[in-house]
């Protein structure tokens, strides 16, 4: 029954917003793949971690809490042979995600150091990376404050593995000028050199293409569902009962006398 009514809802919600889609990610500890959120053995090589946790709830019960050094989530896999592919970089539009700085995060840099994201790429043969920080999007200094969530924009800027950073540009930008590219992971993760006292959040990674977007929502398995949640399923009882009643009064029986 139960089933039932959520599968009636989620198709009226779908009708209305066939363009969107959300995936809900309960659980990144194993490797990554296109499909599933992971974490590499080689990637997070210094004594970082990463897991979905209830520490600061975002869109719902959870979020990706990220602590330590050099600490890396994906989804996909961009090192040949076995690298993935999520579609041509041309179609992409724009890559967002809303982070969050612990109170209390400590690294060499700045207290308040933002976490990376990153859209990973195969230009022809040659793996690079698109990665957008804090740093270079003016969201690095006094007015960025730890225990506050922040949503980067489509119109953010990314540098390319290799290039200046300083000459950053939008996704779109670089979609326009890397034509030929292939987009092979997404990661969700911390730099370098930011040593074990670094944490942070993130939640609501974000892919917008020509075709639609896609966000990946962070959330413990086990929650209380979202109000829009709550929406969908009022929505899906209420289409129910109202064909019940239909159903009930077109079946009764008529006596003559």
């Amino acid at each position: 029954m139960i089933r039932n009514i959520l599968v009636g809802a989620a198709a009226l919600c779908a009708a209305s917003a066939a363009h969107a889609a959300t995936v809900t990610v309960n659980d990144v500890s194993g490797l990554p793949s296109a499909t599933q959120w992971g974490t590499l053995p080689t990637e997070n090589t210094g004594g970082g971690t990463a897991a979905v946790t209830t520490t600061a709830a975002r869109s719902g019960n959870g979020s990706l809490e990220i602590t330590g050094d050099r600490t890396r989530t994906q989804l996909g896999i961009q090192y040949v042979p076995f690298n993935t592919d999520l579609g041509a970089l041309a179609d992409v539009t724009s890559l967002t995600f809303d982070w969050m700085i612990a109170p209390g995060s400590t690294n060499p840099y700045n207290v308040d150091y933002t976490p990376a994201l990153r859209l990973l790429i195969l230009d022809g043969g040659s793996r690079k990376e698109l990665i957008w920080e804090g740093a270079y999007n003016g969201v690095y200094g006094p007015q960025t404050n730890p225990g506050v969530w922040y949503s980067s924009a489509a119109a953010d800027k990314f540098y390319i593995t290799g290039g200046n950073v300083n000459q950053g540009q939008t996704i779109a930008q670089w979609a326009a000028q890397l034509s030929g590219a292939r987009v092979s992971a997404i990661s969700v993760g911390v730099g370098s050199g930011t040593t074990t006292g670094y944490h942070a959040f993130a939640d609501n990674v974000t892919l917008a293409t020509t075709g639609g977007s896609t966000t990946w929502n962070f959330e413990a398995i086990g929650g209380v569902p979202e109000p829009s949640t709550w929406a969908m399923l009022i929505l899906g009882f209420g289409t129910i009962g109202g064909a019940m009643r239909r159903r009930d009064k077109s079946s009764r029986l008529v006596f003559s006398a």
